[in-house]
């Protein structure tokens, strides 16, 4: 099993259930402890509401519901995780995510995973853009423009079948 290093890119690392994720730090824009958030009628099970996070109402996603995994509705003791990712037009998009709780800061060290499942629904596997190891721990290094990517699809097709009232 080749290892390649990451030396450079550092990731945040999270826990949802018995997993562990990350994301690049790059894209962190802050950590916090979940205190309420506004339920938004008719939206899809993985979008929770929205949060008034310093002046911007921004979408919260469950990822639990997303990929698949025994969801909760009890967020006590959970952190939401504030990210942004640069678009074309110069405004990055914004949006957090529940985590059950959070990690380290880190580099990774990327492993060869192609035959992996990570546990998570084959539909929902291409939101995993590789696997790491820290230690003995293996983390799931999410692709975040592809989970943005689905739910932007996901809401206008629920949109176009008149299930969402956006």
């Amino acid at each position: 099993m080749k290892e390649t290093n990451t030396s450079e890119e550092l990731f945040f690392s999270f826990n949802l259930g018995e997993g562990m994720f990350s994301v690049p730090v790059a894209h962190v824009k802050e950590v916090f402890d979940f205190t309420s958030l506004t339920p938004v009628p008719n939206s899809l099970p993985y979008l929770k509401g929205v949060m008034n996070i310093r002046g911007s109402v921004v979408s919260i996603v469950d990822l639990r519901k997303l990929f698949g995994f025994q969801p909760s509705d009890d967020f006590s003791g959970t952190s939401v995780i504030d990210l942004e990712l640069p678009q074309d037009d110069d405004k990055p998009f914004e949006f957090s995510i529940i985590a059950d709780s959070v990690d380290v800061v880190s580099n990774l060290t990327m492993i060869p995973a192609d035959s992996v499942s990570y546990g998570i629904p084959e539909q929902q596997r291409h939101f995993v853009k590789s696997v790491a190891r820290r230690g003995d721990m293996f983390i799931l290094v999410l692709d975040l423009e592809k989970i943005i990517s689905f739910i932007e699809s996901d809401v206008e097709a629920a949109k176009s079948m008149d299930i969402l009232a956006l």
